[in-house]
């Protein structure tokens, strides 16, 4: 716990690297480099507030769901990146 309140729970470099491992056989490579781009400023944010937290995950899967056209992936895509990052973003 921090001074100012609890610190979130964060997908750190490492839990990064086997969440994309075990999407390996379910994404292309198209589809995991989409992902890496669209997650990679809060995963590499300098200091504490590296890693992807729950509230930056759910924007990015709301912006994703809600921009269809913009990206590569489809929205089976979306519902396994959610369904392997949740596991990670419990508290």
């Amino acid at each position: 716990m921090s001074f100012f309140g609890s610190v979130p729970n964060r997908i750190t470099k490492e839990e990064w690297s086997d969440i994309v491992s075990n999407l390996y056989g379910k994404l292309d490579d198209r589809e995991r480099n989409e992902l890496e781009k669209f997650f990679r400023a809060d995963l590499f944010e300098p200091g504490d507030e590296a890693g992807i937290t729950q509230a930056e995950f759910d924007a990015g899967i709301t912006w994703l769901r809600s921009n269809m056209g913009k990206h590569e992936l489809e929205a089976s895509d979306i519902a396994l990146i959610e369904s392997a990052f949740t596991e990670h973003l419990r508290d």
